[in-house]
């Protein structure tokens, strides 16, 4: 795919005075890109109390600094500068340090004894230790990988890697859906081959940048501030985006509002908006009945977009649509502003991100049309449990804790463009709402997850009059208006079974348990988070900074341990709960702003770091 395929291992060691709080820490460069082998040399030199490294080779031209930060602390910043094109596999840093009790947080939130390799990524924090060093990260840093090590503890911190973006295409774009036999189902398992992109393009002039740190830690019991993911104390997130498939206005007007009445549009107490819960809802723009050619449909699509939730578009038509009517799609759309696109049947759909709308130079490329149309968001045609039995999945859980499990990540060769993943969720309603289930909630809460369910919840019987699909209908026509009296019969109703269910899902989001979250909404958080870093500061404190131009409203922190008075700029901490032996608080987190945290026990300050070298309180 790219004109100088190339293998690139760097390793150098930094010279043996360099320590951080006395504890003398290796250091070392890698990147990977495709198919030979360049020994990159680094030159070292102190410069105004920084140590700096740097190395040059045609294709790339590389930086890394050791700055000094309060309290003996050490920042690392990495920039790589590239000078030719080449199609990267990863880039990384790698540190090592002897110490005693290494551990790290995992993708579950929680921090425990590291005992074997633990991978980190976007969404979850960089927060390690061993010995008299803590690690955390800061903007630019993709993933990390934390390995206990004889004695001590390994990190490799990822400005890049492929295992962070899996993103892959469909191998061919069909004329038609093949089906097992005539007038037989679609064999979907067939269908499901893909090529991965392993590499993405680095081009003159691009950059890739990496900051960490490293803080000395002294004898007692440190308090490191763990930033979590969702708002305002929320543990986890349940994000629900329905793919426009056979849409019926009716249908979705009762699962949107309880019943398909056209007076339940607004009404409180049943169905998704009814309840409180929020839906990003695809569409087809056209034509005809269900996509937003049709004044119905567009009244709903209007709710939906009022209401806080999101309008999404589900490609243009259910057919192939050239670049025209990409182009022209997106401006009949844009008056609901949709940014995120999720592809219908990239079997046969050619311009799918996921078949050739990805593809550079192809007919199909769809990528800068959609980001030029405002689209800053694309599901990655695949969910992480395939089509087997539905259930409540953490996207940050679906694979082992050494193994890469990005739910986000950017799509290779289009930055403004961020894909995401899901989860299958279409069955009959019955076992929606079992898989809704309490204890089903509580895990999920429990590892501070994210569940993305892909769902098929506005179709109705006159778009769905028979088969399997209507035995997964989850509206149904009440015969005599005993579900809803002050609906007539023939109207459709919610089925009550998934209507519980989803009053289950209510009461935790407005206890503040749960977030429930439009997509977009879900992953530029997941996105601004990935700027976020905590310095700690010679005091005792730390200070929460936000490297980027996104605002984090309502940004959750927490610290191990109960029973602490919590200071927020000088001012008692105002949103605050503690949990499972944890302090937890809440604040806005503005643009390129910064945040003070402070502990005290009565009127004793508790340093959330003991000082190095001094003995403990």
């Amino acid at each position: 795919m790219f004109p100088l395929p190339l293998l690139m291992t760097m390793a150098f060691a930094l010279p043996p005075a360099i320590e951080v709080g006395g504890v003398p820490v290796s250091l070392g460069l890698e990147l990977k890109a495709g198919g030979r082998a360049l020994a990159l040399p680094l030159a070292w030199r102190s410069e105004a109390g920084e140590l700096v490294a740097t190395g040059v080779v045609p294709e790339v031209e590389a930086e890394v600094r050791l700055t000094p930060e309060e309290g003996e602390g050490r920042r690392l910043q990495v920039r790589l500068r590239w000078r030719s094109e080449v199609g990267l596999e990863r880039a990384a840093v790698a540190l090592g340090w002897a110490g005693e009790r290494a551990w790290a947080v995992g993708r579950d939130l929680r921090p425990a004894p590291l005992t074997a390799p633990v991978r980190t990524g976007r969404g979850t924090p960089l927060l390690a230790g061993a010995g008299g060093l803590l690690l955390t990260g800061g903007p630019g840093l993709v993933a990390a990988r934390l390995t206990p090590a004889p004695g001590g503890l390994e990190a490799r911190l990822y400005l890049d890697d492929a295992g962070e973006r899996p993103f892959a295409t469909y191998l061919a774009c069909l004329d038609e859906m093949p089906r097992l036999e005539q007038g037989g189902p679609v064999a979907w398992g067939a269908l499901e081959r893909k090529r991965a992109w392993l590499e993405s393009p680095r081009r003159p002039g691009d950059e890739d940048r990496l900051e960490a740190a490293l803080w000395p830690v002294g004898p007692g019991q440190p308090l490191p501030l763990l930033v979590e993911r969702w708002p305002r104390g929320a543990r986890a997130a349940v994000v629900i985006t329905d793919h426009a498939d056979r849409t019926d206005p009716a249908a979705l007007r009762a699962v949107l509002f309880g019943h398909s009445d056209r007076r339940a549009e607004g009404s409180r107490g049943a169905g998704l908006l009814g309840r409180g819960l929020a839906i990003t809802r695809s569409f087809f723009v056209w034509p005809g009945p269900g996509t937003l050619a049709d004044p119905e449909t567009w009244r709903l699509a209007s709710w939906i977009a009022g209401a806080g939730s999101e309008v999404a578009l589900h490609s243009i038509s259910d057919g192939r649509d050239d670049r025209e009517a990409i182009r022209a799609g997106l401006e009949v759309a844009a008056p609901l502003r949709p940014e995120t696109w999720i592809d219908h049947q990239p079997y046969v759909n050619c311009e799918a991100l996921s078949a050739q709308g990805a593809v550079e130079r192809s007919p199909w490329e769809a990528r800068a049309l959609l980001a030029e149309g405002g689209i800053r968001w694309a599901w990655a045609a695949g969910d992480v449990a395939g089509f087997r039995a539905v259930e409540l999945r953490d996207l940050f859980s679906a694979a082992p804790p050494g193994e890469p499990s990005p739910a986000i990540y950017p799509l290779p060769g289009e930055p403004r463009l961020w894909v995401f993943k899901s989860t299958f969720f279409y069955a009959p309603p019955a076992e929606l709402a079992r898989a809704l289930s309490e204890e089903a909630l509580d895990r999920l809460a429990l590892g501070g997850g994210l569940f993305v369910g892909h769902t098929y919840l506005g179709a109705g019987p006159a778009t769905t009059p028979r088969g399997l699909a209507a035995s997964r209908l989850v509206v149904k026509r009440q015969p005599d208006g005993a579900l809803v009296p002050q609906c007539g019969a023939g109207a459709l109703v919610i089925a009550p079974a998934l209507d519980e269910a989803l009053a289950r899902l209510a009461t935790r989001v407005h206890r503040g348990e749960l977030a429930s979250l439009p997509w977009a909404e879900a992953g530029d958080r997941l996105r601004a988070l990935g700027e976020v870093a905590v310095r700690y500061l010679a005091d005792g404190g730390a200070e929460v900074v936000n490297h980027g131009d996104a605002s984090v409203v309502g940004l959750t922190v927490s610290l191990p341990a109960a029973g602490l008075q919590l200071w927020v700029d000088g001012e008692p901490a105002r949103s605050r709960q503690e949990l499972a032996g944890r302090s937890r608080i809440w604040f806005d987190l503005p643009a390129r702003g910064r945040r003070v945290v402070r502990a005290t026990r009565g009127l004793t300050p508790v340093p959330l770091l003991p000082p190095a070298g001094l003995p403990s309180r």
